[in-house]
């Protein structure tokens, strides 16, 4: 039973590295996402308000961002948020494909900055929605459940010879 447990360990041990090493990677990219600009992009400074009735429209932010040009990024179907940011007075407008983020000043309604998210891709990648709904849905908890059994299956192999020595030794004074 010990060896078949080892054995059954050590491939399913193999399948598990390939996700924990995913989900390694673009958690620490998640993690860290505010310290590197090219994981998310850094905020920009929009104009300076002093009353919440100057903010530009949802409608005037978003044709903004519709005016750059990116493909992905047409018309209100193509978005996947608007966030206004009213410290920085800057509306972020994300496209649902392709990761693109346009920062609009709340001002003016002007394109301050216009770049990739890769820390969505990555929060993709990490809870497996990057390959597939159903692999969200499904893949995710059962790497979860695959992983508990690593842990309870490698806590026994490690404690087994222990135990066995101590029985072992006491047998053997007895």
């Amino acid at each position: 039973m010990f060896r078949s447990t080892r054995a059954l360990h050590r491939w399913i041990g193999i399948f598990a590295a390939l996700f924990l090493a995913v989900i390694a990677v673009t958690g620490f990219l998640l993690a860290t996402k505010d310290s590197f600009g090219w994981v998310r992009p850094p905020e920009a400074d929009g104009a300076a308000m002093e009353a919440l009735d100057e903010v530009i429209s949802l409608h005037t932010a978003a044709e903004a961002a519709f005016q750059v040009g990116i493909p992905e990024l047409k018309s209100h179907k193509d978005i996947s948020r608007i966030d206004y940011r009213p410290g920085s007075n800057v509306f972020k407008v994300l496209s649902k494909e392709g990761y693109h983020e346009v920062q609009v000043d709340g001002s003016s309604g002007k394109v301050l900055q216009v770049a990739k998210r890769t820390d969505q891709l990555a929060e993709d990648i990490h809870d497996l929605s990057f390959f597939s709904d159903l692999l969200k849905r499904y893949g995710l908890p059962l790497v979860a459940i695959v992983l508990l059994g690593l842990a309870i299956s490698g806590v026994g192999m490690f404690l087994t010879p222990i135990l066995r020595r101590r029985r072992f030794r006491r047998d053997k004074e007895r």
